[in-house]
């Protein structure tokens, strides 16, 4: 490379002018402050040179500007911003490979290049800048922890070289654009993640969501046998209201009164088909703010009628936060009956029989209800299996009395955003817990 002033290349270190001329002026610290300002809040490089070259353009006498982009995978540059062409000189050099043309040899070598002279030399690389009238021109590759991001080069027509203060303010501005662009490369690869990052949640959420519809469908099958079961409790009841009409010889406002019970029980059972089935068809539920102690004394009422013996003696306690919750009536009262009817099995021949209902909010969002008896309990080690369609009874060696009600007891509660499980409980015995959405405070 010659370094002469008539010379085709010279490194940017090296300008004409004294050193007077070469000192930075105020006025160049103020346009790099506004520059730096301007690309600290840029989400897009070039509409941001854009501004940027109508800033300074009159103050270094420059006529164009050209921002590349290196294309990493087709290892060239791509023309990304530009000023002072126009429409047809931008599409003629879109694209340039690596070492040619004076942006092409600043990619190739990752160094910094000021040509002048321009318009008196015949060296090849500068035939386009001959062609837009240039005499001048420095191209300064953009590179951040030596990786090359791309090249940015300004041009001027009129007849001599840049000054050192000149090609010290394009320089720094140049590391302020490198800056800027990593920035916004950053910011939207980060952008990008996310979006991807949430896709790939959405289609999670559409997978387990067909996964439960999966699961359901196969569950059907155990529903179906769990019908019978539950409809065990409403029917035994009218039976037995319909043989105390049978055997009573008491009036006839006594046999109407049991006969309207048995009719509540049919009806009962038909009302259970219809929510079996309308959950079959995964029609949304509708849940309603309802009191919880009724809704458990409901369940109380249900057991007793069809049960064979006797509940042991039972109470009830719900927390002051804990007085409303969120739910399908029919469909809670059937859970609660359902572990009612299993505390009271499990514990009948214990001689210290009892059963406890607690309701209690411990989040804003839930309501979580306790069905606590005194019988065997339930080993850890099998309370995982409860929940399994057909396992209970057949798997569980507890005596416990747990049946199939669980299962459709599962299904029930998850219907509602809720969690039932089995815990373990100070004191012996067994402990059922499941959660219910906690009332608005709206409502």
């Amino acid at each position: 490379m010659v370094n002469s002033r008539s010379a085709l290349f010279r490194p940017s270190d090296q300008a004409p002018g004294a050193a007077t001329e070469d000192a930075p002026s105020y006025r160049f610290l103020e346009l790099l402050s506004a520059s730096a300002t301007d690309l600290l809040q840029s989400e897009d490089l070039a509409p941001t040179l854009d501004r940027i070259f109508d800033l300074i353009r009159s103050e270094v006498e420059l006529d164009v500007l050209f921002h590349y982009a290196f294309d990493t995978q087709a290892q060239g540059l791509n023309l990304h911003a530009w000023a002072g062409l126009t429409e047809n000189q931008a599409t003629d050099w879109e694209r340039v490979p690596l070492g040619v043309a004076l942006c092409g040899s600043v990619a190739a070598t990752l160094e910094p290049i000021v040509a002048d002279n321009i318009q008196q030399s015949e060296e090849p690389r500068l035939a386009y800048a001959r062609a837009m009238g240039l005499d001048a021109c420095i191209c300064m590759p953009l590179l951040h922890k030596g990786v090359l991001l791309g090249t940015l080069a300004f041009g001027r027509r009129r007849p001599g070289g840049f000054t050192d203060a000149e090609l010290q303010f394009l320089q720094t501005l140049a590391s302020y654009v490198t800056l800027a662009k990593h920035r916004i490369g950053v910011d939207r690869e980060l952008r990008a993640r996310l979006q991807e990052r949430d896709r790939m949640l959405a289609e999670r959420v559409t997978i387990e969501r067909q996964m439960i519809e999966l699961t359901r469908a196969s569950a059907l099958g155990s529903i179906a046998a769990t019908v019978a079961h539950e409809l065990n409790q409403p029917l035994s009841a009218a039976v037995n209201y319909l043989a105390a009409i049978r055997l009573s010889p008491s009036s006839d406002d006594r046999i109407r009164d049991l006969g309207s019970a048995a009719e509540q029980q049919l009806q009962r059972a038909g009302e259970i088909i219809r929510r079996i089935r309308r959950m079959v068809r995964h029609d949304d539920l509708v849940l309603e703010t309802r009191a919880i102690t009724t809704a458990i004394e409901e369940a109380i009422h249900l057991v007793r009628a069809a049960a064979p013996r006797l509940l042991p003696p039972l109470t009830i306690e719900v927390g002051a936060e804990a007085q409303q919750a969120r739910f399908d009536n029919v469909q809670i009262v059937q859970v609660l009956a359902n572990l009612l009817r299993n505390a009271g099995e499990a514990c009948h021949l214990h001689g210290d029989a009892r059963i406890h209902v607690t309701a209690e909010r411990h989040s804003p969002d839930e309501v979580t209800i306790r069905v606590i008896d005194t019988g065997p309990g339930v080993p850890a080690e099998q309370r995982g299996i409860l929940f399994q369609p057909g396992l209970g009874d057949g798997r569980c060696s507890t005596g416990s009395g747990l049946g199939l009600g669980l299962a459709i007891s599962l299904h029930l509660v998850e219907a509602h955003g809720g969690r039932i499980w089995a815990e373990e409980t100070q004191g012996g015995g067994a402990t059922f817990a499941f959660t219910l959405p906690a009332a608005r405070a709206a409502d």
